[in-house]
């Protein structure tokens, strides 16, 4: 059939988006299609358990073990909440990781930095009230402690406490704010969600010279090629996704949370999910509360100034290999924290040495605490030196 008869299928070619080559490649860390589904899981998920859950320091554990056995369906429904919830952040991470490692927070990407890394607080914010709502031994003292360290806050401490807890001590009134957070910010991450990917759209446009049309402005259409590689992505994910909800439903769970929080029993550990593990170690890694708080937040609200602490201005293919071998040793540390943050925190501080018969473990997280930072504060504002300035 002649290619140019009516008959002939037309594929309309005049509303695709461009997009640079980094993100339509094969490497798995272009996950924004991962994240969008994970978004839209956790959301109806949530849904779905809003409706059985009770927040009441009396029934919140029971309510969640009345959806596991009583409600149909409800042992799949939270398996797929709480599973989806480590598989997001792990995702989130790798969506991260791939920024960095392209640089791609400099102009023009500067407000879809911005946004992203607001949309990663809003989740941790997010993640922390939802743990908490389990009302077992390792989120009721994980809630405890975390809330705690809000009293160190000078001035304000004691009034953010009792806004937080909503008593001397955690309780219903404070399940009850938690709930009411838990399920509201979620919706401002859709907002924030849907703003982001415009940005991203105007961002790669203005990277790649291009003018959009006003139709094209209206449209949130990518090119198929992006689409049938998101895709396999996205399904390899599914997959994974998939084997921890049948095979492995608490594999990412800790055996504490399955009993009912108890006031009087300290556990051995106290924790919180693996995803702010890294955060948690450095947190809790200083002597003073305070420095502990500021050290934590420092840790997170970094990324925002990411833009202007990078002084080089080279393109990948001039990017020095001791810088690409410095990021992966600064990954490899952010996970290395996180098992810290696993573990009690014993031993002496740093500067009394890591050798020491009561343990490392604190000496070794302010150590690591050091190297996170230093990659921020001492290589990327002298990156510059070793790379040619495109």
């Amino acid at each position: 059939m002649n290619a140019t008869s009516p008959t002939a299928p037309q594929r309309h070619v005049q509303f695709r988006l461009p997009f640079p080559r980094s993100i339509t490649g094969v490497w798995i860390f272009a996950v924004g299609i991962i994240l969008l589904v994970m978004l839209g899981v956790q959301i109806l998920s949530g849904i779905v358990l809003a409706m059985f859950y009770v927040p009441t320091a009396d029934s919140a554990f029971d309510s969640i073990v009345h959806i596991m056995r009583a409600v149909r369906h409800g042992e799949l429904v939270r398996n797929l909440h709480a599973i989806g919830a480590s598989l997001f952040f792990f995702a989130c991470y790798l969506h991260i990781f791939r920024a960095m490692y392209y640089n791609v927070y400099r102009k023009p990407y500067l407000k879809m930095w911005a946004i992203s890394v607001t949309l990663y607080v809003l989740l941790m914010i997010t993640a922390f009230l939802g743990y908490s709502l389990i009302w077992g031994q390792k989120s009721y003292w994980a809630a405890t402690v975390i809330t705690s360290f809000a009293r160190a806050i000078p001035f304000v401490g004691d009034t953010l406490y009792t806004f937080l807890v909503g008593g001397y001590a955690p309780g219903t009134p404070m399940l009850g704010r938690f709930y009411v957070l838990h399920f509201i910010i979620p919706f401002a991450i859709v907002a924030m969600t849907i703003w982001h990917v415009r940005t991203v759209q105007s961002a790669f446009a203005h990277a790649m010279k291009k003018t959009f049309t006003a139709r094209e402005s209206q449209r949130l259409l990518f090119d198929f090629r992006v689409t049938e590689r998101d895709a396999l992505k996205l399904t390899l994910f599914l997959m994974l996704f998939a084997w921890f909800l049948f095979f492995a439903p608490h594999y990412l769970s800790s055996a504490d949370n399955f009993i009912p929080a108890d006031p009087t029993v300290t556990p051995a550990v106290v924790a919180p999910e693996w995803y702010f593990l890294p955060f948690f170690s450095i947190l809790r890694c200083f002597p003073n509360e305070l420095a502990g708080i500021a050290a934590m937040c420092a840790s997170v609200l970094i990324f925002y100034f990411l833009p202007w602490l990078d002084t080089s201005r080279a393109r990948f293919r001039h990017y020095s290999k001791w810088i690409k071998l410095g990021f992966w040793i600064w990954v490899g540390n952010v996970f290395f924290l996180g098992w810290l943050g696993s573990k009690a925190l014993v031993g002496p501080d740093l500067l009394d040495g890591l050798s020491n018969d009561d343990g490392w473990i604190r000496a070794a997280s302010q150590l690591s605490t050091l190297i996170y930072f230093a990659w921020f504060l001492l290589v990327m504002p002298c990156r510059r030196l070793l790379e040619k300035q495109d």
